[in-house]
């Protein structure tokens, strides 16, 4: 069963982005671990930043709109910057003077289910809930820093 905090994110999410995928989810759920574990309530505490390193191209650039809708870290207010990369899907979230800071990297084979599902024809939707459903063990390799 999903959460409330995590299924309220991911429909404002899917408010802010247009549509629901499973890439964007991905990128809500990076958001709330790294808000969870940092130990922060972004409402009060905005000093988080991030940097991205992803493929920049659909689908892959649909986190960014996940990780902004979550933690306020945005490229407007230069809160989130972003790396391409060839094929990691890695991202640093860091609060500036303070030793906090974590690094949350997409596991490769969750991606490439992912992909054989799209391939398949599963509908965008479904896997975007299939991705909330998932032990985040499993689509992630957290380290704290």
């Amino acid at each position: 069963m999903l959460n409330k905090e995590l299924e309220s994110a991911i429909k404002e999410a899917e408010k802010f982005h247009g549509h629901l995928g499973p890439f964007l989810v991905i990128g809500v759920r990076m958001g709330n671990v790294a808000k969870r574990i940092l130990n922060l309530n972004i409402k009060r505490n905005n000093r988080l930043r991030a940097t991205a390193k992803i493929p920049l191209f659909t689908p892959y650039s649909c986190i960014l709109d996940g990780i902004q809708a979550t933690t306020q870290c945005t490229v407007g207010n230069r809160k989130l910057k972003i790396e391409n990369s060839q094929r990691e899907i890695t991202v640093y979230f860091e609060v500036p003077d303070s030793s906090e800071a974590l690094k949350i990297s997409v596991n490769p084979k969750a991606i490439e289910e992912l992909m054989n599902k799209f391939s398949e024809g599963i509908p965008n939707e479904e896997l975007a809930w299939k991705i909330s459903h998932m032990k985040e063990n499993q689509l992630f390799t957290i380290e704290k820093r």
